[in-house]
């Protein structure tokens, strides 16, 4: 079987977060991640471990619907790679029983999975693809063969066809079956279920003519992100190029369009355009950088790292609060407060879809902020496809690594010691037993400019270009150690409506608001444990930025702070009049699609000034503030307006 990938994902028991990732993956554990259970709906009910779930009351919102299917899917998809990537046996027992017990319900003709989702309609299957992903993750960890022959068995066994909607997302599974299997019939399976989406979905904007056009893509964000790297993965196995060229074309589109600073696409529901109050779903946070992780597989090409690192490294912690017991529906890089009516989209607007909360008012983005980081850490090393002894940094982070060097399969432990992507220097430690000849592959992103490299203290002659992966080839020995050292630059990209945003290396700068929290007293699922705030300004936050000299100017300030070692000093001007929009009423959509009139007292964040009236609206006065890396913030100015 050839296979047309440049990389492959390592066994996900053998990479190791530390340092501010594997914190990150605590809070995760002892937040939502750990206790999703102990909230409610859908997430107390056992959807995926009892073929025939139990309803609490007749009001459940999504009864009898494949929703809730997909909601705890993403939740026990995350908890379990979450689990393996810290080594806990809370987390790995809690989300195994679920695999277990699905396990153990197959039908006899090899469907798996709950009794309501085998009578095929509408959206029934797409489920399937986000639960079978905890499955795919469970064989990486554990090398469990029931896996395979269990999902194997489910996809031939002709219960159902997957070329339709969501359904498609189902290949995915099917070509990771195949390249597990060598099952011939799989890769048919899978391929034939494309034909027949491309045919009978020829309109949608996912299908393959439609990837490869021109046209701006306008639709549902997730359906889009899940929908759009079916094709880059059926290149991986298949070796047509059309297959690839569709998947790198939507994504340009994505960027064109639709990419927000914190590195993610608009998408309040369906994708939106760049202007500064343009949010996304935390789901989309997930979806767009696991579909971006099968485009790095595809093709090796180092911009994908670097737009993964971007999004996980701001977007996913900027929709969340520090502790992980809350999270945003919508989440935005300019948001000066957030609360039960603070929603300024016009999708749901006036509604608590901004704030955070245990449980958002649709559940989906509850169950998918699982995923994110875990997902990014368990692809921060891979595996060289032609020379699977080979190892790859794809992206950084304090981690270790195990893997089997060179052609002797040696086994071989990485400790990288950074505090990237706060700092410029990432350390990797090597540990063997004897000495392994092998590559060491590392990206220099694309950002990065006069990147060195030095093995115990020599540096190397060689001077890697940005957006390339450098490579050593060296017989390694025991405490072998190689620096890798990537200068950040401060710099400032250019946004709609006369906006500036502050960037450093993967970074997003941030102004901070100080948040005055009160407890969403009307939230059924606010707890004293898990709390739904509503959170407003208590600092001031309408600045522009006075951009002339700013290289000269903007400060470089490091702190003890474990979670928030860096942070910047820039000159501001404040913006008089620039204050927090009033609206006694306005028109909304409803998740219907129907308009309709809210009356009410309602606060929103707003809109950069017109640039043409800034100029008066300026303070005299030159002051200093502080910016912080987007992640370290809940409220936040992030695009600003131009003082310059």
């Amino acid at each position: 079987m050839k296979m047309h990938m440049k990389f492959n994902e390592v066994p996900l028991a053998n990479i190791e977060p530390s340092g501010w990732l594997r914190n990150y993956l605590i809070n995760q554990r002892n937040g939502l991640t750990g206790h999703l259970d102990e909230i409610g709906y859908p997430f107390s009910n056992d959807f995926w471990g009892n073929p025939k779930p139990r309803y609490q009351n007749k009001d459940e919102l999504y009864k009898d619907d494949w929703a809730p299917y997909e909601q705890t899917g993403y939740w026990i998809d995350g908890m379990l790679r979450c689990g393996y990537l810290l080594k806990d046996k809370f987390l790995i027992n809690k989300s195994k029983k679920y695999v277990e017990n699905v396990l153990k319900n197959t039908d006899a003709d090899g469907y798996l999975g709950p009794a309501f989702q085998k009578i095929f309609s509408n959206w029934n299957r797409w489920p399937h693809a986000v639960f079978f992903r905890t499955m795919m993750a469970y064989h990486s960890a554990t090398g469990d063969k029931r896996i395979l022959k269990a999902l194997s068995k489910h996809y031939l066994s002709g219960t159902s066809t997957h070329n339709t909607e969501r359904n498609v997302c189902n290949i995915e599974i099917m070509l990771w079956l195949y390249s597990k299997t060598k099952n011939r019939r799989l890769l048919d399976c899978a391929v034939k279920n494309y034909d027949e989406y491309n045919r009978i979905e020829s309109a949608h904007q996912t299908s393959m003519q439609n990837l490869l056009s021109a046209k701006r893509p306008t639709i549902h964000g997730v359906t889009y992100n899940e929908s759009a790297k079916i094709p880059a993965i059926l290149y991986m196995y298949t070796g047509k190029k059309k297959y690839l060229d569709a998947t790198v074309n939507a994504y340009r589109k994505i960027d064109k369009y639709s990419m927000l600073i914190d590195g993610v696409c608009s998408s309040a529901e369906d994708l939106q355009g760049k202007d500064p109050l343009d949010c996304h779903e935390t789901c989309d946070i997930a979806d767009y950088t696991w579909s971006a992780g099968y485009l790095l597989l595809a093709t090796g090409k180092v911009e994908y790292a670097d737009k993964i690192e971007r999004a996980c490294y701001n977007a996913a912690p900027g929709a969340v609060t520090k502790d992980f017991k809350a999270l945003q529906y919508f989440s935005c890089p300019n948001q000066v407060l957030a609360d039960y009516q603070s929603n300024h989209n016009f999708y749901q607007k006036g509604r608590n879809w901004l704030s955070y909360r245990p449980v958002t008012s649709v559940p989906c983005c509850t169950g998918e902020v699982h995923r994110t980081m875990p997902n990014f850490i368990s692809r921060m090393w891979l595996a060289d496809a032609d020379n699977p002894g080979n190892i790859v940094a794809a992206m950084y982070g304090a981690s270790r690594v195990t893997f089997n060097a060179g052609k002797n399969r040696q086994k071989v432990t990485i400790i990288e010691e950074t505090q990237y992507p706060f700092s410029e220097t990432i350390k990797f430690r090597f540990k063997t037993a004897k000495p392994a000849s092998f590559v060491l592959k590392l990206r220099i992103p694309g950002w990065c400019s006069g990147a060195k490299i030095s093995v115990n203290n020599q540096i190397l002659k060689i001077k890697p270009g940005p957006g390339t992966f450098a490579e050593i080839q060296r017989t390694f020995i025991d405490n072998d150690i190689v620096t890798l050292v990537l200068p950040m630059k401060i710099k400032a990209s250019r946004w709609p409506r006369g906006g500036v945003g502050i960037e450093r290396g993967p970074l997003v700068f941030a102004l901070p608001i100080t948040e005055k929290r009160l407890i969403d007293k009307n939230e059924k699922r606010s707890t004293a444990r898990f709390p739904a705030w509503n959170m407003y300004p208590a600092s001031p936050w309408n600045y522009a930025i006075a951009m002339e000299n700013l290289q000269e100017t903007a400060e470089i300030i490091r702190t003890k702070s474990p979670a928030c070692p860096v942070k910047l000093r820039i000159p501001a001007r404040k913006v008089m009049g620039w204050e927090i929009k009033r609206e006694k009423s306005f028109k909304y959509k409803a998740g219907d699609d129907s308009i309709h009139t809210l009356k009410g007292d309602f606060s929103f964040t707003p809109q950069l000034p017109d640039p043409k009236t800034l100029p008066k609206m300026l303070s005299k006065k030159t002051e200093i503030i502080e910016l912080v890396p987007y992640g370290c913030t809940n409220l936040r100015i992030t695009i600003f307006p131009d003082a310059g």
